[in-house]
C-alpha cells in the first residue's frame, strides 16, 4: 500500500478525469464538489479542465465507500496491477525467447530459403530446390496460418493427381503456371512487366518527394466556410534535415502554424504522402499537429503539392483538419498563364493599330 500513501494523504490537485479513477468516482459524485480552472488556460483553448483538491475528493472517496472500502479497494486496485505486471514481463519474456529461437533457425536457412515469392517464376524455383520434405512443411504452415488454404487443398487434392492433360481441362487458369508453352511465358512476362512498372512509380515518387524543398503557395480545398479560399504557405529548405524554426506551414491566420520537428514515425520520402510532426506555441502552451503531404506532377511535367494539416489546435467551430493543395511559389496556374497570354495579344494587336493609323496620318 506504499505506492498509494499520496492517494491516502489528500495533497494537491487533480484533472477531473484521473481525480474520478484515483478515487474511484463518478461524474455524479464530483458535481457537488468545488474546482478550480488552470491558470495557463485562455482564449481559443475550448472548454477549461476542471482541478479538483485531492482532500475534498478522499472526503468523498470515504464519504461513498468509508474509510475501510476505500482502502479494500485501493488494495485490490494494488493487486489488479501487480497481476498485470507479471502477466505483461512474462509474455515479453516468451515473446523474446521467440524471436531468438527464430533467429537462430532462420539463419542456418540457405539464402534462396530467404527469398520472398513474388510470381509464378519464382514459386517453380523454390519448388525445384526444396525436397518433398520441405514441400510439405510449407503447405502444412500454410494452412495452418489461413485455414482457407484447408479447403482449398481437399477440392483439388485428387484433380492435382490426375494426368496433366485432364488437370488442364479442369483448372486451365492454374495449369498455365505449370505449363512450358507460350501462354505460361506470356503469363509471367505479364507479372514481371506489372512490378517493374509498380517498382518504377515508387521509384518516382520518391524522387518527387525528395526534391520537395523550396516554397510552396497553398490553397485550402475544405469547403467548410471558415476556411474556404484560405491562402498558405509551405517552406522547407532540405527535407533531410529539418528545423522547426526555419521549415514551417503557415495559413497566416495565427491558429493554423507549424513548424516542421521531423518525420512521424517511419514516415520517410519513399511513402506515397510523407508525415511530418509540427510544433509551436498557441496561447502559452506547446501544441503538436501533423502534415500530410505529397509531391505530384501533371501531365505537363509541372510539379505540385496536396495534402492535409492538423494543426493541433483551432478556434471554436473551426474545422480541425485543413485540406490543400499548391505550387511552387512563384508559379502561375495554366488558366492565369492563358489570361495573361491572351491579354499581350490584345495590347499587341493595339499597337499595331496605333503605328497604321499614325503612318496614314503622316
Amino acid at each position: 500500500m506504499e505506492r498509494f500513501n499520496h492517494i491516502l494523504k489528500g495533497n494537491g490537485s487533480l484533472e477531473a478525469p484521473l481525480a474520478r479513477q484515483r478515487y474511484f468516482l463518478t461524474t455524479a459524485d464530483t458535481a457537488d464538489l468545488n474546482y478550480s480552472i488552470p491558470p495557463w488556460h485562455g482564449w481559443g483553448m475550448g472548454r477549461p479542465t476542471k482541478l479538483y483538491k485531492c482532500q475534498d475528493l478522499l472526503k468523498k472517496a470515504e464519504e461513498k465507500y468509508g474509510k475501510e472500502g476505500f482502502l479494500d479497494k485501493l488494495l485490490q486496485k494494488e493487486q489488479r496491477e501487480k497481476k498485470r505486471q507479471l502477466n505483461y514481463e512474462k509474455k515479453e519474456k516468451e515473446q523474446q525467447a521467440r524471436e531468438s529461437k527464430k533467429q537462430k533457425l532462420v539463419s542456418a536457412c540457405p539464402e534462396w530459403g530467404r527469398q520472398q515469392l513474388t510470381d509464378s517464376a519464382s514459386v517453380g524455383a523454390l519448388a525445384q530446390k526444396c525436397s518433398m520434405e520441405q514441400l510439405q512443411q510449407v503447405l502444412v504452415l500454410a494452412a495452418e496460418k489461413s485455414p482457407p488454404v484447408i479447403a482449398a487443398l481437399n477440392a483439388v487434392k485428387e484433380e492435382g493427381l490426375l494426368t496433366k492433360k485432364n488437370f488442364k481441362e479442369l483448372h486451365p487458369k492454374l495449369a498455365k503456371y505449370f505449363a512450358s508453352d507460350i501462354n505460361a511465358d506470356e503469363a509471367l512476362k505479364r507479372s514481371a512487366e506489372k512490378h517493374a512498372q509498380a517498382e518504377a512509380c515508387k521509384a518516382r515518387q520518391t524522387e518527387l518527394n525528395s526534391g520537395i524543398g523550396g516554397e510552396w503557395e497553398l490553397s485550402v480545398t475544405s469547403t467548410h466556410p471558415k476556411v474556404k479560399g484560405l491562402k498558405g504557405e509551405l517552406k522547407i529548405d532540405d527535407v533531410s534535415m529539418l528545423d522547426d524554426y526555419h521549415d514551417y506551414i503557415d495559413f497566416g491566420d495565427g491558429i493554423y502554424f507549424g513548424g516542421l520537428d521531423g518525420f512521424k514515425g517511419k514516415s520517410c520520402v519513399e511513402d506515397k504522402y510523407m508525415q511530418f510532426v509540427t510544433k509551436w506555441k498557441f496561447c502559452g502552451r506547446r501544441v503538436t499537429g501533423l502534415l500530410r503531404v505529397t509531391v505530384g506532377e501533371d501531365g505537363n511535367g509541372k510539379q505540385f503539392v496536396e495534402g492535409s494539416f492538423k494543426a493541433g489546435a483551432q478556434e471554436r467551430n473551426w474545422p480541425v483538419t485543413l485540406q490543400f493543395t499548391g505550387n511552387r511559389k512563384g508559379e502561375l496556374d495554366d488558366d492565369e498563364d492563358d489570361d495573361d497570354s491572351e491579354g499581350d495579344e490584345d495590347d499587341h494587336e493595339g499597337l499595331c493599330a496605333f503605328l497604321t493609323d499614325l503612318e496614314e496620318a503622316g
